[in-house]
């Protein structure tokens, strides 16, 4: 490998975030009342792009806590941001594969 060559450097296994884009694009579907799954992109911000609302975001916590088989916790949960359909897929990955398992 030359200097500068990065094309055989391994970085890590790839990450398939399909499972988790999925679950939360069906949250968002089940909440707000006019986005269609094929509309959202993990860009978009939860309150300027969607309309969330505290209401809604609160019922989409509830949707994604049932769909998960959690139970989320408010203190943790205030200690990131959830800012756009992104954030919400980090989350959700994070939840499904702790660190260190």
């Amino acid at each position: 490998m030359t200097t500068g060559d990065r094309s055989e450097l391994v970085v890590g296994p790839e990450v398939d975030r399909r499972p988790a884009t999925s679950l939360v694009f069906d949250a968002l579907t089940a909440v707000i009342p006019s986005p269609r799954g094929e509309e959202l992109d993990e860009g978009q911000e939860l309150y300027a792009d969607l309309g969330m609302d505290s209401l809604r975001f609160v019922r989409l916590l509830v949707e994604l806590e049932t769909k998960l088989g959690v139970q989320l916790v408010d203190e943790d949960l205030m200690t990131i941001d959830l800012v756009t359909v992104s954030d919400l897929i980090d989350l959700v990955e994070r939840i499904s594969h702790p660190a260190g398992t």
